[in-house]
């Protein structure tokens, strides 16, 4: 079973192969065809995914990222999302700001501020473990102290919660209604939330504002089953320390 920093590392390499595959426009149409559906409904994605998913499970969570990242055109490599500013420790003491922008392939990269939740349990596996005190992974030779630095910066990347206050904060959606939407994404089980996350993912497209961290993405989509409580926790406090931070940059 892959261990927490391998899985990892694979969401940012498979980021960086679809974006690679997106560059030839049939490919990209293909991807495009799966519009958040059951992996059963998307035949002309298998050829292009099936081959850089293996070993890693969730395949719907898989796809789905894929037909999210399809819906942009001639994407940079290393793909770099949107990010928040990062916070003054004179405004805010706790570890919410930032690092260098991530490079998608990296194992562990320290990316920016803005997901929030820096000292929630983190998912190192199945039954989960406490960012705060890892298990350490059988056979491993990671010291503890750099799997917890690991884990601490990847939760320090921009979740959807994040995603959806930029879009806001940067993008003029409204406020209210962008709130509504991420407390109903929050209820909904998988397979109502992928088809959502599509027309979700179309709406901020459109006004060029949906430029997730599609590898911190996938991995929430890929333990949404298992882990939906503490993952819709940090998309929602991502999502109000966010927008919080942009009412603190007007003030000044």
């Amino acid at each position: 079973m892959p261990t927490p920093e391998q899985r990892r590392a694979h969401y940012d390499t498979f980021v960086t192969q679809i974006v690679k595959l997106c560059a030839t426009k049939p490919i990209r149409n293909d991807l495009q065809s799966g519009r958040g559906r059951p992996v059963e409904d998307c035949d002309r994605m298998q050829p292009h995914l099936i081959r850089h998913i293996a070993g890693y499970g969730a395949r719907r969570a898989h796809y789905t990222t894929a037909s999210l990242i399809s819906l942009h055109r001639d994407l940079d490599i290393p793909y770099t999302p949107d990010q928040p500013r990062p916070r003054t420790a004179s405004r805010d003491t706790t570890p919410t700001s930032g690092h260098a922008p991530a490079s998608p392939g990296a194992a562990n990269p320290p990316a920016p501020a803005g997901s929030g939740g820096v000292g929630t349990p983190d998912r190192a596996g199945p039954g989960g473990a406490d960012a705060t005190a890892p298990a350490r992974t059988a056979g491993s030779n990671i010291p503890a102290s750099a799997e917890r630095a690991a884990a601490l910066f990847w939760r320090s990347r921009p979740n959807l919660g994040a995603t959806l206050a930029l879009a806001v904060n940067r993008r003029g959606f409204d406020e209210s209604r962008m709130t509504d939407r991420l407390k109903l994404l929050t209820r909904l089980p998988t397979s109502q939330l992928h088809p959502r996350l599509w027309s979700l993912a179309v709406h901020l497209h459109a006004r060029a504002a949906a430029r997730m961290d599609f590898a911190v993405l996938l991995e929430d989509l890929a333990w949404w089953d298992d882990d939906r409580p503490r993952i819709t926790t940090r998309w929602r406090e991502s999502y109000f320390l966010t927008l919080h931070a942009h009412t603190l940059d007007e003030d000044d």
